[in-house]
């Protein structure tokens, strides 16, 4: 196992979760251990339920980021670390990662990791592996993180921040790994023609394009007969109102809504949104949402509306601490039968309507990481008023 890769057999705390209203269908909440968190989600008749996860060994959670980080910067009080009123020098073993312990320092715990090709053994500490024992984790000085180590494996500081959230695909370096909470280690493509690079936590490094990638469906929702996802990923989706029958999902403009937990804190450099639908966009006085992930007060960074006159694509990108928001409208047609594409791949916009298509290029950045569920036919009223109509099929893609 590696960095909050880890997850624990599920325990209810259903207790902890029912006094919340959860509107993207999931939260998530600090546990009384530093290295664990709850996970709340709606299971069938908006019954809320809770889980306990396990972070990765050598990570805490934090609730302001809401995910596993670095132990030295997680925002679990002194009183809750296993280490607090221990001796100095106290060691206990690693949960999830055979290689792993932790060492109490002046009531922290600081993790540690024994060399490759050694296990942790509660009695005679690091040990060579032997033929009938198996170890073949990873550990942080596996990885190369931008940050420093003093020599054994304790983190220092510096100016560039960890790189915990996203790891290496061993011997598939056009690909990497990103921990999304509550779903894990999901597995990324580079845009064409780079490769993944730790030290640079992004696909930075440029080689030949010989031949393209696949490209597969993170949610395909078909609406034959049913909500559920039909990518193969089985992501959870939150159905509210929304009527599905004979292929379509009809929206009826003032209470429908499905919510897509999967795309919470989702952070890519390219996406794509496909969107077969029907709508009397002549009679809008006010545009209305097809798509929106902008129902959290924290802006946004996929916005798809319509109005009489247009649809309209907006994405939100982020570029080190500056957020940038741009739109292209492409103008409707006489048609409510509405073929629609929004893309947005190596900095470029566009927005589709049928043959029609606009384009704008040079937008800084990625993708904006939005904590806030991914809401088909509802903004809460922030881009646009609630969805009336029928959803023949949507598809969303991580890769161009």
């Amino acid at each position: 196992m590696s960095l909050c890769s880890f997850t624990t057999q599920s325990k209810p705390v259903d207790d902890v979760c029912s006094h919340w209203s959860l509107q993207n269908g999931v939260a998530f909440f600090s546990h009384q251990d530093c290295d664990k968190f709850i996970q709340c989600y709606q299971y069938g008749l908006g019954k809320v339920v809770g889980v306990v996860q396990q972070c990765g060994f050598g990570t805490e959670w934090n609730q302001d980021l809401l995910t596993c980080v670095a132990s030295s910067i997680s925002t679990c009080p002194p009183s809750s670390d296993k280490c607090y009123q221990l001796t100095n020098g106290e060691v206990r073993k690693a949960v999830g990662n055979c290689r792993g312990f932790w060492v109490c320092n002046n009531g922290d715990s600081v993790p540690k990791c024994c060399p490759m090709g050694q296990y942790y053994n509660e009695t005679t500490g690091c040990t060579d592996v032997e033929i009938d024992t198996e170890c073949n984790a990873r550990c942080f000085n596996d990885y190369p993180f931008p940050d420093k180590f003093n020599g054994t494996t304790e983190m220092t500081t510096t100016t560039k921040k960890p790189c915990l959230i996203k790891r290496i695909v061993p011997d598939i370096p056009m690909q990497y790994e990103e921990y999304i909470v509550g779903l894990g280690w999901i597995s990324r493509p580079c845009p064409a023609g780079l490769l993944y690079v730790q030290d640079d936590c992004e696909c930075t490094k440029v080689v030949a394009v010989s031949k393209p990638s696949a490209c597969s469906r993170e949610i395909y929702l078909p609406f034959n007969n049913s909500h559920y996802d039909q990518s193969g990923k089985n992501n959870y989706i939150l159905n509210e109102n929304v009527v599905v029958a004979n292929g379509k999902a009809v929206f009826n403009g003032y209470t429908s809504q499905l919510v897509i937990p999967r795309f919470t804190n989702v952070d890519a450099s390219t996406i794509v949104v496909k969107v077969l639908y029907t709508s009397d966009h002549e009679k809008l006085t006010q545009s209305q949402t097809i798509l929106s992930n902008s129902n959290c007060d924290q802006g946004s960074s996929i916005v798809i509306t319509e109005g009489s006159g247009t649809v309209n694509y907006t994405v939100g990108t982020m570029k080190g601490e500056t957020i940038f928001e741009n739109t292209v409208s492409v103008p409707q047609t006489a048609s409510q039968e509405k073929d629609i594409v929004f893309s947005f791949n190596k900095g470029v916009l566009k927005g589709k309507l049928g043959n029609n298509e606009m384009v704008l290029e040079n937008q800084p950045g990625h993708l904006r990481s939005v904590r806030c569920a991914l809401h088909i036919g509802n903004s809460d009223n922030v881009s646009g008023g609630w969805f009336k109509g029928a959803i023949e099929e949507l598809s969303i893609y991580l890769c161009a």
